[in-house]
């Protein structure tokens, strides 16, 4: 399978018959992280392994440094094989979402079809509810739910504590992809979205761990997977506080290199 602008790296070769019952669980960067952040610790968590990226040329022209590694921008597969040999699970994320709206399309047109080949029976996609930060319950987030399939929806809802999402958009990939894989191959879909304060919607520095929790703790629930309590809401308040420490201390040494005026200073900040 080929598509202009997507180049494909695998890392093993990986067929529909190497997984039992799959389904995808996703999570694509947004509103205050909320998505990426459960998806990538669940990856953590399950000690899943990568085996396809796909580098695609709508994501952002830069290269990602991490531990003085250069990297493109990419969208990653990855699995995790299910121990009493119940459900595997396939996981999707990516560095970035796409810059332009259709590179958003292209790019979920383009995992529907890749993840098709698998043989999913169900997608979860994970992401933000932007909320009024006075509706905000501080202890426990509420989840919002939709999928593409009203039975789906409702034996969902009959199991775990969420409310339904009435009306709306669901921007970008988190809800394009399941939209997709139910119009072109009827896979069923759910997207589970965790409320979260509204400012991050123009604060992009803002990371809600709280919210990113609450999704890992109905995904473990529903799907019996074996989440630790390394995050959890009752140590939420101890990671937030020491990474807010950590970017206080970033701040604090930008501050230190006098000699960069304020503009070439907050250009530094997207190398």
């Amino acid at each position: 399978m080929l598509e202009t602008g997507i180049r494909i790296i695998k890392h093993m070769d990986l067929m529909k018959d190497d997984f039992k019952n799959p389904i995808c669980i996703l999570g694509m960067p947004g509103i205050a992280d909320v998505g990426k952040f459960a998806i990538d610790s669940l990856i953590g968590q399950l000690n899943a392994q990568n085996f396809m990226d796909f580098i695609f040329d709508d994501y952002p022209a830069g290269a990602i440094v991490d531990d003085s590694l250069l990297s493109a921008p990419k969208a990653e597969l990855l699995f995790w094989k299910d121990p009493n040999n119940l459900r595997d699970i396939i996981l999707i994320t990516a560095d970035a979402q796409s810059l332009t709206p259709k590179g958003i399309y292209k790019i979920s047109n383009f995992l529907t079809e890749v993840i098709n080949q698998y043989g999913i029976s169900l997608i979860i996609a994970l992401g933000a509810y932007p909320v009024s930060s006075r509706k905000l319950n501080s202890k426990i987030p509420k989840i919002y739910v939709s999928s593409t399939n009203r039975q789906v929806l409702e034996d969902f809802r009959s199991k775990n504590n969420c409310e339904k999402i009435q009306k709306g958009v669901i921007i970008g990939a988190n809800g394009l992809i399941p939209t997709l894989a139910k119009a072109r191959f009827n896979i069923d879909g759910l997207v589970l979205l965790a409320e979260t304060d509204n400012v991050a919607m123009i604060n992009e520095d803002i990371t809600d761990l709280r919210a990113s929790i609450t999704l890992l703790e109905m995904l473990k629930k529903s799907f019996t997977l074996p989440i630790k309590k390394k995050y959890s809401l009752e140590n939420i308040d101890t990671i937030t506080k020491n990474l807010q420490n950590k970017r206080e201390q970033l701040e604090k040494d930008l501050d230190s290199f006098q000699f960069i005026d304020a503009e070439d200073k907050k250009k530094s900040l997207y190398i």
